[in-house]
């Protein structure tokens, strides 16, 4: 196979070992994913519960809406470092992949400042007689259409076969990666599973809080949404490239392992949420879906990982080969940092989700 041209890895040794390199990549994304879930996703859940306008909603969305600007802050903050550890290890492809569509990579950023400016407008709102449910709805939209942006460069840096054709169609990098057949499937995919973990964290919240309706509806979010992931992941898998297709379609490959067993964990998640959702049903009962839904989203990461190093490994790539030389100066300023945002989220998590101080009694 004639391999297309692509760019040189940095001269510079990487500052740690590959397989670090990656083990740090790993953590960071599943922290910053966990982040979204509960920013992007919840804000999309809090905005159709405003918009339903229910009693019983409008108490909801009092009670949880002013989380989800820190949550946003944090996805972002937390987005940072697996994004650095991309551009370490994957420069070459990444790189590209953002100059080909430099116009989609740059909107990025004013669709984040729109979609996070209407978030805090929603958010005000909250406590007012009448909540601003639409700018919630355009805000959510607006979050969701940044991940649009991340999965178009995500699929384009895999795909160095495509970019001589992208490049001739649209040399000033207007044109998005639509010659991929992965691009939709795969965003769908994602907000699928953003949905789905946002209304499980809602449940475990309302377990957590003994607040009956939060946990139902938690709950019906999670088993619409992972419900849906069998035409999305369906979708996405038979569009995967031959390499990668082959890979997962081969039972004996570890990651053919991971993703059927991703895929059991999330079936059993979701036909333990069904009863779980019910009327009458113990608190109890939410965390065993809670749990296995949980563990299926950390095998689809594991799994993401492994199908993009199948997937560079095809034209010749293999980020462990890479050259590198320990810092371990910046190792330690790094990880007091990373210790210092987890603790951080934890006590705003803690303070957000307090309970209302209830009105003193009359005299």
């Amino acid at each position: 196979m004639l391999l297309p041209p692509i760019p040189s890895p940095d001269p510079l040794l990487l500052p740690l070992p590959p397989v670090a390199l990656k083990a740090l990549l790993l953590v960071t994304f599943t922290l910053h994913l966990m982040a979204v879930n509960l920013g992007v996703g919840g804000s999309l859940i809090m905005a159709v519960h405003a918009w339903r306008g229910k009693p019983e909603d409008r108490d909801l969305v009092r009670r949880l809406a002013p989380l989800l600007p820190a949550a946003v802050t944090f996805a972002i903050t937390l987005g940072i470092a697996p994004l650095l550890f991309v551009q370490l290890t994957y420069g070459p492809f990444f790189y590209t992949a953002s100059v080909l569509t430099a116009v989609p990579w740059l909107a990025l950023i004013f669709l984040l400042m729109a979609g996070y400016g209407l978030l805090y407008r929603f958010v005000g709102s909250a406590a007012a007689p009448a909540i601003h449910a639409t700018s919630g709805i355009l805000g959510s939209l607006l979050l969701l259409s940044v991940g649009l942006m991340l999965v178009n460069v995500t699929t384009l840096s895999l795909r160095p076969d495509l970019w001589a054709a992208h490049a001739a169609a649209s040399p000033h990098g207007l044109r998005m990666n639509t010659a991929d057949p992965t691009l939709w499937p795969r965003y769908l995919h994602m907000v699928a599973g953003i949905a789905a973990v946002a209304g499980l964290l809602l449940a475990g919240w309302g377990a957590w809080r003994r607040h009956a309706y939060a946990r139902r509806v938690g709950l019906l979010w999670f088993i619409v949404a992972t419900a849906s992931q069998a035409a999305w992941g369906t979708w996405l898998l038979v569009r995967q490239p031959d390499p990668v297709f082959g890979l997962l379609m081969n039972t004996t490959t570890a990651p053919s392992l991971m993703m059927w067993i991703s895929i059991t964990c999330g079936g059993l998640a979701l036909f333990m949420a069904i009863p779980a959702s019910q009327a009458g049903a113990p608190a109890k009962a939410v965390w065993a879906p809670f749990g296995l839904g949980l563990a299926a989203v950390l095998g689809m990461i594991l799994l993401r990982d492994q199908a993009r190093d199948a997937s560079l490994a095809a034209f010749g790539f293999h980020p462990e080969a890479l050259p590198h030389k320990t810092d371990w100066l910046s190792l330690g300023v790094f990880g007091l940092t990373l210790v210092g945002l987890v603790v951080l989220l934890i006590v705003i998590l803690r303070w957000a989700t307090q309970p209302a101080p209830s009105a003193p009694a009359a005299e």
